[in-house]
């Protein structure tokens, strides 16, 4: 059962797409932290105009509660 999911921002935005947000790597994890599955799916450069939005999306795409969904930057 997925307890927890962290999600690591692209870092190669370029400049001028400063503020927005990319998904780097989406990684599932149980209730000890233990990786359950990389989700290379959700890697796909969507742009992101706040973290709000992106946790949102990145909930609904893997069926979670957005509560349990960390930006990791």
């Amino acid at each position: 059962m997925v307890a927890n999911v962290k999600v690591y921002l692209d870092d190669n935005v370029p400049e001028y797409m400063e503020g927005i947000k990319r998904c780097g790597s989406v990684i599932s994890e149980d209730e000890n932290g233990d990786k359950i599955k990389d989700h290379q799916e959700l890697i796909d450069n969507t742009e992101y105009h706040s973290a709000e939005e992106l946790i949102k999306d990145v909930a609904n795409r893997l069926g979670v509660s957005p509560d349990i969904v960390e930006i990791i930057e």
